[in-house]
């Protein structure tokens, strides 16, 4: 695999860490001002600023439209494979699985 596909990958994951705590204690709390001293919202922030300095290097390394794509592509498969596997939460239908084989054969695509 290039370089470019396993810093997406990195990224995308550095992403999944940060939002899914803190999308779990807004779920149950709500969102106040109280909640931006929270651990997961400070979890959040710190991933995100690692998460971006990734997306800037393959920005700045790669055609944007490619590293746009590759890491919408990503996005799409890694929360879908997380939430079903990890998360228990409801199976997609089937056009929303032919959609991820999609983003599957586009990062095929983009890579080579």
């Amino acid at each position: 695999m290039s370089q470019v596909l396993w810093v997406a990958i990195i990224t995308q994951i550095i992403f999944l860490f940060g939002e899914i705590p803190f999308a779990g204690y807004l779920k149950s709390i709500g969102f106040s001002t109280a909640s931006l001293s929270h651990f997961s919202f400070w979890l959040f922030t710190v991933t995100r600023f690692i998460g971006i300095s990734g997306q800037i290097y393959l920005w700045s390394s790669t055609e944007i439209g490619r590293v746009a794509a590759i890491m919408g592509s990503l996005g799409i498969i890694l929360n879908n494979l997380f939430g079903v596997y990890l998360l228990h939460q409801k199976a997609l239908s089937m056009p929303g699985y032919m959609g991820i084989v999609l983003a599957v054969i586009s990062i095929i695509l983009l890579t080579k």
